[in-house]
C-alpha cells in the first residue's frame, strides 16, 4: 500500500510528504489562508490531469505520435448536498495528432489510474490516532 504524510504547516497549510518528495497544499485568503499554493480539489483535478496527461504520453511514446504542445485542461464545478467536485472536465490538446488516433488516445485518457478510480470508487476508511 502506498503511503503519504499530511504534517500540519499552519493556519490552513499542509506539507505533503511522500517517497521524499513534498508538496505545499494552503487555502484561498477569503478561506483563511495565505493563498501560498494550491488547494485541496485544485491539487486534485492537477492530479488527474497529470494523470491522464501520463497515460497519454506513454500511448504516444510508444505509438511513435509526437507529444509537442501535449497539455491537458481541466474544469470542475462544485455542488452541494454534500459539498463536493459535482463536475470535472477534462480537455486534452495535442498538435498534430492524426484524426485516425484521435479515438484511441481518448480511450487511453480515459483509462488512466484516477479516472478508473472515480469511476469505481474505493472504500475510504478514516480513524484517529494518538
Amino acid at each position: 500500500m502506498a503511503k503519504l504524510t499530511a504534517n500540519y504547516a499552519g493556519g490552513t497549510a499542509f506539507q505533503m510528504q511522500c517517497r521524499g518528495h513534498s508538496v505545499a497544499i494552503d487555502q484561498p485568503e477569503d478561506n483563511g489562508g495565505l493563498d501560498s499554493a494550491m488547494t485541496p480539489p485544485e491539487m486534485f483535478a492537477a492530479s488527474l490531469s497529470a494523470c491522464i496527461g501520463h497515460y497519454v504520453a506513454n500511448y504516444c511514446n510508444q505509438a511513435g505520435i509526437a507529444t509537442d504542445g501535449l497539455k491537458v485542461l481541466c474544469d470542475w464545478e462544485s455542488a452541494d448536498k454534500p459539498k463536493r467536485i459535482g463536475e470535472i472536465s477534462f480537455q486534452v490538446e495535442l498538435p498534430g495528432l492524426p484524426e485516425s488516433r484521435k479515438r484511441a488516445v481518448e480511450r487511453v485518457a480515459a483509462s488512466c489510474l484516477l479516472h478508473a478510480t472515480l469511476m469505481h470508487p474505493p472504500q475510504v476508511h478514516i480513524k484517529m490516532g494518538m
